[in-house]
């Protein structure tokens, strides 16, 4: 495959909210969380992917191809926890205006175990994946693996781990196949897995 990976402008921010929309449209997470209504779930799944792409988009580390076909967004090492302050900044503020009550309860929920179970697992400095989505016509031709390449070998320079969490199968099987071994799984109720690649070198 001949696909140039590079690292995503700011003016390419639209275009790439429309892949991660696209990307995640069928994620259990979501699907649970989001409201049935076809236009008010994609208008709310497009204000959250937005509102991450924009967060990641200051530490310059989201990597794409030429023509847009994908989206890895990573945060870089002892920038987590997140900073709620500025995802509110960022726009975090107006979706439980367009959630409702008690699906942002959901989410809050949702939000406080993954983030108990990151700092659980993850005790040194690491590499977040916190987002990777690649267009449904693009989807089983290779783009996700050469997405991350870029942070994997850094990693391994750095002697650093990776971290992630996912919520299907067919997700843990792929990450399975870029050196991730599971740690966590468990349903909130939504089913999901934490999920750890160590360096090459340790």
């Amino acid at each position: 495959m001949n696909t140039q990976v590079i690292v995503l402008e700011e003016k390419q921010i639209s275009q790439a909210t429309e892949i991660l929309v696209n990307a995640f449209s069928q994620d259990p997470l979501l699907e649970y969380i989001f409201p049935p209504e076809s236009s008010q779930k994609e208008k709310i799944s497009h204000r959250f992917s937005e509102i991450n792409l924009r967060y990641a988009q200051a530490f310059n580390h989201i990597y794409t191809t030429s023509d847009i076909k994908g989206i890895a967004a990573w945060i870089p090492p002892n920038k987590y926890p997140l900073n709620f302050l500025k995802m509110l900044q960022l726009g975090f503020y107006k979706i439980p205006f367009q959630l409702g009550f008690e699906r942002t309860k959901k989410l809050l929920y949702l939000f406080s175990k993954l983030e108990k179970y990151h700092k659980q697992d993850m005790h040194q400095p690491h590499w977040y994946l916190l987002a990777l989505g690649v267009s449904s016509a693009y989807q089983s031709q290779g783009i996700g693996s050469l997405l991350i390449q870029p942070i994997l070998k850094q990693a391994d320079e750095q002697n650093l781990p990776c971290y992630l969490e996912t919520t299907t199968k067919r997700a843990v099987n792929f990450y399975q196949r870029n050196g991730f071994e599971i740690i966590i799984t468990e349903e909130i109720p939504v089913k999901f897995w934490t999920m750890k690649r160590d360096s090459a070198n340790s």
